[in-house]
């Protein structure tokens, strides 16, 4: 589509915000950074910019970078922040139609609460009538950085984001991890910075990455052109990190690193998930994935390790979960389609092979078992002593 490209660039260390944005001066777009200020009297999305050409003009601007304050139009911090993007991209399409704009998003924003949304937002503002006629924008490419040699720590370890001062607010008890690994499932683009000598942890990264995104391997790499020249599928993005329709990526296994793909038709039994949740989850892994239990048949129920914390939750139904990506023929012969009730976990580790199999073998003790399915449909309804994991049934 002709018009304005936006772009998003994501992080959870604002340090690698701080060196994208160094790499970005000189280039032919505007480069703004934008932050959250919710402490703020009635709350501020902050916008700073050094105008076209980036920090490349700090000699003519000693001042520093204009900073424009706007009041949160909403109590939702994400809600907020898509408002005022959506108003960015709308100026910028009327001030310079052909441009390109690069937001380096707040840190530890989760890619798929905020972008779809804007998405769907510009796709309308392309449609609206004004006295000027519609701004035009498209949305390029999304990217999210990391830290390369701190990728282990980072994903494996738990390292609230409270602690380094990165919090979206008094109740933000969110770990580093749970961002990346959210993120690297959704971007377009990865860039891994310091790739090619962080062995195990530039592994991690490949097999957490989607196989039909794109990995830079660090800053140098030309990622304005590689942003520019995609065009963001939010509903792809979306169905690479649900929980009922994510994958198993995998990616090289030179430093230890290895996936488990674990799956099966047959529910998980109430009991004896709750018995070995710990065995399931193992010790220093990341996992990601979907379950159902015969006493919730209609509910999606995820599945999510890492940093060291097991999240458990309701993913909404299975008649309304998105339509798996596709696979080839071979992958499809066994496969079960994504709005069928089915188990899935993708689980990834770096060496220790006795832990890969304790969690295969946790696995296929949790389901339920051919002698228990006549009684299946007594489960039906009945409390399955999961509710402070899952809620209540309606």
């Amino acid at each position: 589509m002709p018009g304005h490209s936006l772009a998003l660039v994501s992080a959870v260390d604002p340090t690698l915000l701080d060196l994208l944005e160094l790499t970005l001066a000189g280039e032919d777009c505007l480069v703004v950074r934008a932050a959250l200020l919710p402490d703020a009297e009635d709350g501020l999305v902050r916008l700073s910019s050094w105008g076209h050409g980036g920090v490349a003009a700090l000699g003519e601007k000693e001042e520093g970078p204009a900073v424009v304050d706007v009041p949160m139009p909403a109590d939702c911090l994400t809600c907020s922040l898509r408002e005022v993007l959506l108003a960015v991209a709308e100026d910028r399409a009327r001030d310079e139609p052909q441009g390109t704009t690069v937001v380096l998003l707040p840190p530890a924003v989760e890619l798929p609460h905020l972008v779809p949304g804007l998405a769907r937002d510009l796709a309308e503002m392309a449609k609206e009538e004004g006295v000027q006629g519609p701004a035009q924008a498209r949305l390029a490419g999304v990217a999210h950085l990391i830290d390369a040699e701190s990728a282990l720590a980072d994903l494996l370890d738990h390292h609230p984001l409270a602690e380094a001062g990165l919090a979206l607010g008094e109740h933000d008890q969110r770990c580093a991890g749970e961002v990346h690994l959210v993120n690297l499932g959704y971007a377009d683009v990865i860039v891994s910075v310091g790739h090619g000598s962080a062995g195990s942890g530039a592994d991690l990264v490949e097999h957490l990455r989607p196989l039909d995104t794109l990995l830079l391997p660090g800053l140098d790499a030309p990622l304005l052109s590689c942003l520019l020249g995609a065009d963001h599928d939010a509903d792809a993005a979306l169905r690479r990190v649900h929980p009922a329709t994510t994958q198993a990526w995998g990616g090289p296994d030179g430093h230890g690193v290895w996936t488990l793909d674990l799956s099966a038709r047959l529910p998980f039994h109430p009991g004896r998930l709750r018995e070995m949740v710990a065995e399931l989850a193992g010790q220093g892994l990341c996992a990601r994935g979907c379950f159902w239990l015969p006493s919730r048949p209609g509910r999606v129920c995820a599945w999510e390790v890492v940093g060291g914390t097991v999240s458990v939750g309701d993913a909404g139904a299975w008649s309304e979960a998105p339509l798996a990506l596709p696979a080839s023929g071979a992958a499809r012969a066994g496969a079960v389609e994504a709005t069928e009730p089915h188990c899935h976990l993708v689980v990834t580790g770096v060496g220790e092979p006795e832990q890969k199999q304790a969690v295969e073998a946790a696995f296929a003790a949790v389901l339920l078992r051919e002698d228990e399915l006549a009684e299946a449909l007594s489960w039906i309804g009945a409390a399955d002593g999961l509710e402070d994991w899952l809620g209540h049934q309606s």
